[in-house]
């Protein structure tokens, strides 16, 4: 019986566990740029709080403008 399967099988396995540890590696890339964003951001945080401001602020110009308009 030719074992050429199993070569094969062998072989597609080597290929899969080099893909996954690039994977991995690559994995681990991303982690640690995402924690260095991170941490320059302040997490993520400081972005809603700023948001939160950002949208306070165009919600009382838009009622201002409402009321320009509503006495006109």
């Amino acid at each position: 019986m030719s074992q050429s399967w199993l070569k094969d099988l062998e072989e597609r396995v080597h290929a899969a566990s080099k893909a996954l540890r690039a994977l991995r590696a690559e994995n681990d890339k991303l982690k640690a740029r995402i924690k260095e964003l991170e941490d320059r951001t302040g997490g993520g945080e400081s972005w809603q709080a700023e948001r939160e401001e950002i949208r306070g602020r165009v919600e009382k110009l838009a009622d201002h403008l409402a009321e320009l308009l509503g006495d006109g």
